[in-house]
């Protein structure tokens, strides 16, 4: 199907909506629910179908008229008309808060004395087109129940000078006419090019109609994913249902005859058949893959087909049938050549034999193993760590406090998500900044938010930044790039006071003795190398440090082991972040 089939023209933006109504006098109603759709004409289950609800606005193309053919059935009579009257007071024009249709329109144009002399003309249309409308209007009045005219069943909707007719004037009327979203016509009604269905074009969107699929509205980045795979001529076929808000409250969905559109955030993608079928076992959006990132596309072996997720893909071939592919495998996998390396397509979904610890998944030609989602988000959320390695420190930490690999997981993990913050790419505020300020006495302790240069590798993950002070002015702290090293906070940003995000300040109660003990500690470290894995740094002493370890074995190393700077976890902890030094109940905070 061609491009030119529908000689696409710029839908209204909601900017371009307002607009419209401000200057013609009308504003928009919200449209009122549909019936909840039945599932679409493939096989597969459908997800829960909750009341559809007014689509998003966007600048998505729509068609432009064609040539009108005969009508689609309709079920309904048309609304009588009971709206703006033609007389009017010389040389004044009304805004109506709504639209209305015209009251007594007049079969011939009279100067002076049209609706359009009377009211203000809505954007897009002349009076020529009102004035043509009108008499329209009083064309259809005068043969309300006469069933041999040309046109039965139709609705003019001035100033459109179009007539809208059978079940898709019944769905335009459902949704409020030119109060909806879709605005007025901008057609009269048009044969698609499969000789069965009709459609009928709006300021914001068509309505298209099938014998199977009934009316139904598409628009917006719907229509944009649907005119991408070929309109109604494609896989996806006519729509089957109006748009449905999904249970998430975010995103929404279009049935089709041959599968579902599903919108996120100005993206638009289809799932079918097989693919739909396994998605909707992982649980539909709701699940772990998340929402479609990609229409079905096909592969190059012209056999199998794929569709991208947030959080992984599904690949079906005739053979193998359907499986998804996430993490560290579905990395794997990519980095040998997806299907058409030796391991070919997936035969399996993903398993485990260890509860998760590990997963693994068959393929056409071997079995791939990687970590499991725990010790991979632990890994993300310590940027410079592999999966592998947060297993084997969880196993360390398991033999001695005799517990299970993956509760480890599962708790380290979990703290993790407590004192991490993923941050986006985008640079910190200059306002975040102030000058650190001297300490009260050495040993006591800072917590900063971490600027660019501290958020490690990729300057996503924020785990924050802590130092020890051992004097007013001179910080020991362990950064990467640098391991164990001392500041000088007097000169450290361009030869000036050294600036830092949102600092905190705290002294250490305990003896003045035990403070000179901490401090002398940090001080024979100096030069040890720079640990990036927070999740597993309980170790006192160690060849690595990162800047709350260090912080806190100096003063567990002081103190032989009383003071252990952690939250009110009560079980026993791997790990000992940066923010969480400041929920101590041996910290005092002084600053700010």
């Amino acid at each position: 199907m061609s491009r030119s089939r529908h000689g696409l023209v710029r839908a209204a933006s909601i900017a371009m909506v307002v607009g419209a109504l401000t200057a013609g006098g009308l504003v928009v109603a919200q449209a009122q629910p549909s019936p909840v759709p039945s599932p679409s004409t493939t096989t597969s289950t459908a997800p829960p179908t909750p009341a559809p609800s007014r689509p998003p606005a966007s600048s998505t193309p729509i068609p432009a008229p064609r040539a009108t053919s005969s009508t689609a059935p309709s079920s309904t009579n048309p609304p009588t008309s009971s709206a703006t009257t033609t007389s009017c007071a010389p040389g004044t024009k009304s805004k109506p808060v709504s639209w209305a249709p015209t009251r007594n329109p007049r079969a011939t144009i009279e100067p002076g004395k049209m609706r359009s002399d009377c009211e203000q003309i809505p954007k897009g249309f002349s009076k020529a087109d009102a004035d043509k409308a009108e008499t329209m209007e009083a064309a259809a009045a005068a043969r309300p129940h006469t069933r041999s005219t040309a046109n039965p069943g139709c609705q003019v909707y001035w100033p459109a000078p179009y007539e809208v007719c059978g079940a898709i004037r019944d769905k335009y009327n459902e949704l409020g006419g030119p109060n909806s979203f879709l605005l007025f016509p901008t057609s009269n009604e048009l044969s698609n090019p499969d000789g069965v269905g009709k459609r009928s074009t709006f300021q914001n969107g068509p309505i298209y109609w099938s014998p199977t699929g009934g009316a139904h509205p598409v628009v917006n980045h719907f229509f944009a994913a649907w005119q991408r795979n070929g309109w109604e001529g494609g896989p996806l076929g006519y729509p089957t249902s109006d748009e449905v808000v999904n249970p998430d409250n975010i995103g929404r969905r279009q049935y089709f005859q041959g599968g579902i559109i599903y919108w996120k955030l100005n993206e638009a993608y289809y799932v079918a058949g097989a693919i739909r079928d396994k998605w909707g076992e992982t649980g539909w959006e709701g699940g772990w893959l998340g929402y479609p990132s990609s229409d079905e596309t096909k592969l190059p072996d012209g056999q199998g087909r794929m569709n991208r997720f947030e959080r992984g893909v599904i690949y079906w071939s005739p053979r193998t049938g359907p499986h998804p592919v996430a993490g560290v495998i579905l990395e794997k996998w990519a980095k040998a050549g997806y299907e058409r390396s030796s391991l070919g397509y997936p035969t399996g979904d993903q398993t485990s034999r260890d509860n998760n610890v590990t997963v693994e998944q068959q393929f056409q030609g071997g079995l791939l193993t990687a970590p499991g989602p725990a010790a991979s988000e632990l890994a993300y959320l310590n940027p410079g760590t592999t999966g592998e390695q947060q297993i084997a420190a969880a196993q360390r930490w398991a033999q001695q406090i005799a517990a299970p690999v993956i509760d480890v997981l599962v708790e380290a993990l979990r703290r993790a998500r407590q004192y991490t913050e993923v941050k986006s790419p985008d640079s910190p505020s200059p306002d975040d900044y102030e000058n650190l300020p001297d300490a009260r006495g050495k040993g006591d302790i800072f917590y900063a938010d971490s600027s660019p240069d501290l958020v490690v590798i990729n300057k996503l993950v924020n785990h924050g930044h802590n130092g020890i002070y051992v004097s007013t002015t001179n910080t020991i702290e362990a950064a990467q790039g640098k391991g164990v090293h001392e500041v000088d906070n007097r000169t450290a940003t361009n030869g000036g006071r050294r600036q830092v995000r949102k600092p905190q300040l705290g002294w250490i109660e305990t003896s003045d003795a035990i403070r000179t003990s901490a401090v002398a500690f940090v001080r024979s470290k100096l030069g040890k190398s720079y640990n990036n894995n927070f999740a597993f740094n309980r170790n006192i002493q160690d060849e690595q440090y990162n800047c709350s370890q260090i912080v806190w074995a100096a003063y567990m190393h002081a103190s032989n082991g009383d003071i252990d700077m952690k939250d009110s976890f009560p079980n026993p902890t791997p790990s000992v972040y940066p923010k969480e030094l400041f929920t101590s109940g041996w910290v005092r905070k002084y600053y700010p």
